[in-house]
């Protein structure tokens, strides 16, 4: 099962999925509750699915999407208040920001600079072996 999410946490996410419901006839995504509370996605989904394991929601699955549905909501009383949320953001923060890095690092691989940079690494080296070839008298196509 999931870490537990805060007392705080998981009132704002049944809150966010009220608030969502009321203004909409079909029952909201992770993504639609993370937009509301200008919140991570990795964030509101990870409270989603430790809230719907405690039976607090009920998450309805498809290939496609993931629709919530609120639970037995009493049972966001029963959480922790304060203790474990704040770590749990800040792990996904982190985890959020190590994926930007790397996103960031691919981009930079791509770039005409770097390509170019490879090229000439690539002629650089295929000369340096043409080269050693030359010197030691190998002739792969004898005359």
């Amino acid at each position: 099962m999931a870490k537990k999410p805060s007392y705080e946490d998981a009132h704002l996410v049944v809150a966010a999925i009220r608030v969502l419901c009321h203004r909409e006839p079909k029952p909201p995504t992770p993504e639609q509750v993370a937009e509301l509370l200008d919140l991570p996605d990795e964030l509101v989904r990870s409270i989603v699915v430790s809230l719907g394991d405690l039976g607090v929601l009920h998450l309805m699955e498809s290939p496609f999407e993931t629709r919530i549905e609120l639970g037995d909501h009493t049972l966001v009383e029963d959480l922790p208040r304060g203790a474990e949320g704040p770590t749990m953001k800040d792990e996904i923060e982190d985890f959020v920001e190590r994926k930007k890095k790397e996103v960031e690092e691919t981009k930079k691989m791509f770039t005409p600079d770097e390509i170019q940079k490879k090229k000439k690494e690539k002629m650089t080296k295929l000369e340096d072996e043409m080269k050693k070839m030359k010197k030691s008298k190998y002739q792969p196509f004898p005359d």
